[in-house]
């Protein structure tokens, strides 16, 4: 009966340091693929400013939000 927890407890130890190894070696290989896909992808695309010609379009987008926003919050008023 000894023999059977020994043997166990030795099975369960290098499967949960095999599942330890597997992740760690996946942790790493995300964090590379991250920083290659940062690398290769190069700067950011640019930010809009107010005054050019793409910021008139988010203006409207903002401001349908902000009126949904005002037409939820007059409908669920407590």
């Amino acid at each position: 009966m000894l023999a059977q927890l020994e043997d166990g407890f030795i099975v369960t130890l290098m499967g949960m340091g095999v599942v330890f190894v597997l992740l760690t070696l996946m942790v790493w290989v995300v964090l590379g693929m991250s920083r290659l896909a940062r690398l290769l992808e190069g700067a950011p695309a640019p930010i809009t400013v107010a005054g050019t010609p793409g910021a008139a379009i988010e203006e409207e987008i903002v401001s349908a939000i902000g009126a949904a926003i005002a037409a939820y919050r007059q409908k669920h008023r407590r």
